[in-house]
């Protein structure tokens, strides 16, 4: 089976995280708080999430839930991270640089855990052509960092 329709749809999905910020900005000004519209943006991802399980109704297994290590509790606030990072780090990188640079560390983490196998990542051996994509995407952040 092809990639190339989950590639598009990765690009689509990366379109519009790239929006996140500028919309994002436009809340903080419009309430005096990047912390409360970092809370908006939260509260929108939740509100969808939860029409979401009502309409599919997926089967909850709440003793598992109750049961998970306190560590698969981070992503949360990764997502949160994410929004309030985004909020900060927008104007003053700029677009391009701030998601290159983004893009630049989870492409150095991604390739930690493909290598280590950590988590529920099966192992990858080490390439080192995946460092060379490393450090062409930060060569183009710095371009972009330049060109500003």
């Amino acid at each position: 089976m092809s990639k190339i329709p989950f590639l598009l749809a990765a690009i689509g999905v990366g379109c519009a995280i790239a929006v996140q910020p500028l919309l994002n900005a436009d809340v903080a000004r419009r309430v005096g708080s990047p912390v409360v519209a970092a809370f908006v943006s939260i509260l929108v991802s939740f509100v969808l999430c939860s029409a979401y399980i009502l309409i599919s109704r997926p089967t909850i297994h709440w003793t598992a839930l109750a049961g998970m290590p306190w560590y698969l509790w981070i992503a949360g606030s990764i997502g949160f991270l994410f929004v309030a990072a985004t909020l900060w780090l927008a104007p003053a990188l700029g677009a391009a640089a701030l998601f290159g640079a983004i893009v630049a560390g989870q492409m150095i983490m991604a390739t930690v855990l493909d290598w280590t196998g950590l988590g529920s990542y099966e192992g990858h051996a080490f390439d080192p052509m995946r460092i060379v994509a490393i450090i062409l995407v930060l060569a183009g952040v710095l371009i972009f960092q330049r060109s500003t």
